[in-house]
């Protein structure tokens, strides 16, 4: 396999400004030195607790919001420092699916409007071909030609969704970030969505960065998971890998926090993380994680642990790391 997109320290801090003269005074590291290959054709897993950073890797990775520094490749091209009628290209094969179906359509625009706007912009096609390709489009998604003149607000989540979809498609992309694409749909949608992805992606060879914080959403839809904690990846392996046997106390308590469905579970052996998340405008020195780690030693709190590969593909930031195997 190759490299579709290749990730080089990635750092993204959100100034912190005071005072009437809006004077700097910190900032919040929202990524701290990422790097991340996605492969072509795979599916890559992004999971972790809120406030980690998933969200703003996928909008800085599609120059959505500036990075602070590093570097973005799609291929041989740099996103982050591409001009803009190189930029303009790039837009066609690197799409976004974001999380809130009920914002990130436009409320004045009906379906067909929304679903053709990206061909107006990046193809020159007639009216008969716009308007078969739009339907084509939602034909793909699951949802009738009939429903292409009706707006946003006469339809349910989940149809809000498959538009998402169908938009983010227009223009044959190579890969997709779907931001939490289905965190604000029903259970029984939520399957719905994950399976139309699935078959979209055999169908079309599609590579997904698919962001998510439900860790058996990420097993389900994907081929690898890269773990964040505090704007760093901790841990990095295949999807079954990384479920079945953790490599950092942090997956491992990620995993244990998911709920099972079964009343006989004792629920004694679960892993709970004492204290608060900390500040990502003021992480702790050494390793991020070990004011909440139950295998923290002195050691942690003063050398940050790189992110090691321990097994063939499988990568863990944690100094103990081969206890865990």
């Amino acid at each position: 396999m190759t490299a579709l997109l290749t990730i080089t320290n990635l750092k993204k801090h959100f100034p912190i400004r005071k005072g009437f003269f809006g004077r700097q005074v910190g900032a919040v590291r929202a990524l701290d030195g990422v790097n991340l290959t996605i492969e072509a054709g795979e599916t890559l897993g992004l999971v972790g607790e809120s406030g980690c950073g998933k969200s703003t890797l996928g909008r800085v990775v599609l120059r959505l919001l500036p990075a602070t520094e590093g570097q973005v490749h799609f291929e041989d091209t740099n996103v982050l420092t591409a001009d803009n009628k190189t930029l303009k290209k790039l837009r066609r094969d690197l799409q976004i699916v974001f999380q809130n179906p009920y914002a990130s359509l436009d409320p004045r625009m009906n379906v067909f409007d929304i679903v053709a706007e990206p061909l107006l912009v990046h193809r020159k096609l007639s009216k008969q071909d716009l308007q078969a390709r739009v339907f084509e489009l939602l034909d793909l998604v699951g949802l009738n030609k009939d429903m292409a003149y009706r707006y946003p607000h006469q339809f349910s989540g989940g149809q809000r969704q498959r538009i998402g979809i169908a938009r983010a498609l227009a223009l044959h992309p190579r890969l997709i970030v779907a931001d939490e694409p289905v965190s604000a749909l029903d259970v029984s949608v939520q399957a719905q969505i994950l399976n139309l992805l699935l078959d979209l992606k055999k169908e079309f060879k599609l590579t997904y960065l698919f962001i998510a914080h439900n860790l058996d959403v990420i097993r389900y839809i994907s081929d690898r998971i890269a773990v964040m904690y505090l704007g760093k990846l901790v841990e990095l392996g295949k999807s079954e890998e990384v479920y079945k046997r953790p490599l950092h106390p942090y997956t491992k308590a990620l995993i244990s926090a998911a709920p099972v469905p079964d009343p006989n579970f004792d629920r004694s052996k679960r892993i709970v993380l004492q204290g608060d998340l900390p500040s990502p405008a003021n992480p702790p020195p050494g390793c991020t994680f070990h004011t909440r780690c139950p295998m923290a030693e002195e050691r942690c709190k003063v050398e940050e642990p790189p992110l090691r590969e321990i097994q063939p593909g499988r990568f863990s930031a944690c100094h103990f790391a081969e206890k865990l195997l």
